[in-house]
């Protein structure tokens, strides 16, 4: 699925999320050379590896997977 996060420099950075297992999403980056691994804890979206990425980017990114997964499962 196509998503993307907000960079205060570069405004929105979009990318291509998959998963094998919906427990842990790739993001890879379509226009900046980014390659991050997210997974949801909780109620929220961490990186288990140390990210330039802030901690709402990677929410971001996280929030579209949900809107994404919500919308598929309705159908």
């Amino acid at each position: 699925m196509k998503v993307y996060f907000t960079s205060p420099i570069l405004g929105r950075v979009f990318g291509f999320v998959t998963t094998e297992d919906r427990l842990t999403y790739n993001f890879k980056g379509q226009n900046v050379l980014i390659s991050i691994e997210i997974y949801r804890s909780g109620h929220n979206w961490i990186s288990p590896k140390e990210q330039w990425l802030h901690d709402y980017q990677i929410n971001e990114i996280g929030l579209q997977i949900d809107e994404q997964e919500k919308f598929l499962s309705a159908k």
